[in-house]
């Protein structure tokens, strides 16, 4: 999982009597990013906390015995204010395993085990990532369809239902965003074989995950469902511990290919993406505005007298700057620009349809100059130089290019200013709206 795919903050109530256990696991959440973590050591402890915050938590760590709650109190008031939870518990026996199974817990962790800490990690991460994801289950019996959504939303998926494959296909049209299909096999209309082959054809196995399911007792099923796209078969009835192991799984894998799609997309310092993504989505932006003869801004960003930054602050400093710059563009920009760090205090936006592209980019000029960034003694401020063009009868290359002719003639006449590409203003221009 990316770090975006992380609410910038968060809250965690840890409760354990075992301060070792309780704060060993507080403060391995905390190097969560974000990460806010409340610690109680008994269950009073604990209602004082859901007093003072209500619901207003994203997750939960609760042991299931505590000296003032041993038969599981505290678990049960904490699920009781729809939060998830995982559970801390000792070695157990089957009937221990069935009460713990019979609660909407997200997992429980053994606490001997030697990797508990970092499962109760994977787990608070997973709801997390969770939360931000979706899942289509397809199954022709409403009851069963029900039963699954609910193991799938207490993992916190958001869950959508279709009846059988080609009703599953119409809601993934209309519902971009599933990460997770989980399908039966024997279905009307098309069985969920049929399904995961044509789900092949539209969606790339680094998008979204299927897992089948059966009843079945056909030895070849399990090869019929992997040589047709699933990531993975499930055999009914299943033990519910194995099947989520199974979804998480399955998703853990999604986060691993964004992971290596960022590393290659994107630039490390800031998050923005890189010249290289640049490049190969900027042809498929001036391709798509072509189309629709729609404008395309094509700005250059330089941080003015950048060197001095680090040498007068040091290079940490100048690294928050570029920071501090990254996220005021990322954040001012919409869901179809693209903003990339072109490399050292140099950015690039890629913005169709703006209607008065030099009032834009000099508001954007004006809010970088008030971005300040602490240091020990004060704060540092900066300004930025931006050379834009956009005549679409040039290539990306050759736009990018008298961008940068423009950056440096805003250079030359003083920096701290916006100068569009001359050739760009004069021409009649038939794209602009």
């Amino acid at each position: 999982m990316t770090q975006s795919d992380i609410d910038p903050t968060f809250r965690v109530l840890v409760v354990d009597d075992s301060r070792a256990i309780g704060l060993a696991v507080t403060h391995s959440l905390e190097e969560l990013p974000g990460a806010r973590v409340d610690y109680a050591d008994s269950l009073a402890a604990c209602q004082r906390f859901l007093e003072r915050q209500g619901s207003d938590y994203d997750a939960a760590v609760v042991d299931l015995n505590l000296p003032d709650a041993p038969d599981g109190q505290a678990v049960d008031i904490v699920l009781a204010r729809g939060i998830p939870t995982i559970v801390l518990t000792g070695m157990p026996d089957l009937a221990l395993h069935d009460r713990i199974s019979q609660k909407s817990i997200v997992d429980y962790v053994v606490k001997q085990n030697p990797g508990a800490i970092e499962a109760v990690y994977r787990d608070v991460r997973r709801v997390l990532r969770n939360s931000r994801r979706k899942a289509l289950v397809v199954d022709d019996s409403p009851s069963y369809r029900a039963y699954l959504r609910g193991i799938l939303e207490t993992q916190r998926l958001r869950v959508i239902e279709a009846g059988h494959g080609k009703e599953a296909l119409d809601m993934l049209k209309a519902h971009g965003d599933v990460s997770l299909v989980v399908t039966d096999y024997l279905m009307p209309e098309m069985d969920g074989v049929q399904f995961t082959a044509t789900l092949r054809h539209r969606y790339a196995s680094s998008e979204l995950a299927v897992i089948g399911l059966s009843g079945s007792d056909e030895s070849f099923l399990g090869v019929r469902f992997l040589k047709a796209g699933a990531n993975d078969l499930v055999r009914k009835p299943f033990l519910l511990e194995e099947f989520v192991g199974r979804i998480n799984t399955c998703l853990d894998h999604l986060d691993d290919i964004q992971t290596i799609q960022d590393q290659a997309h994107r630039d490390y310092l800031t998050r923005l993406y890189n010249r290289r993504y640049l490049f190969d989505r900027g042809q498929a932006l001036v391709r798509a505005a072509r189309r629709a003869r729609k404008s395309l801004l094509v700005a250059i960003l330089d941080i003015d007298h950048f060197k001095r930054i680090n040498d007068e602050h040091g290079h940490e400093v100048g690294d928050r700057a570029l920071v501090a710059l990254a996220r005021l563009l990322q954040s001012g920009a919409r869901e179809q620009d693209v903003v990339a760090r072109l490399g050292g205090e140099e950015f690039c936006l890629l913005a169709a349809g703006v209607t008065d592209p030099e009032a834009m980019l000099n508001r954007l000029r004006e809010a970088l100059a008030r971005l300040e960034v602490p240091v020990r003694d004060g704060v540092v401020t900066f300004t930025v130089s931006i050379g834009a063009s956009g005549d679409l009868n040039n290539s990306l290359d050759e736009m990018l290019n008298r961008a940068d002719k423009a950056l440096y003639e805003a250079k030359q006449s003083g920096r701290n200013r916006v100068v569009m590409d001359s050739e760009w203003l004069d021409t009649v221009y038939d794209y602009r709206v």
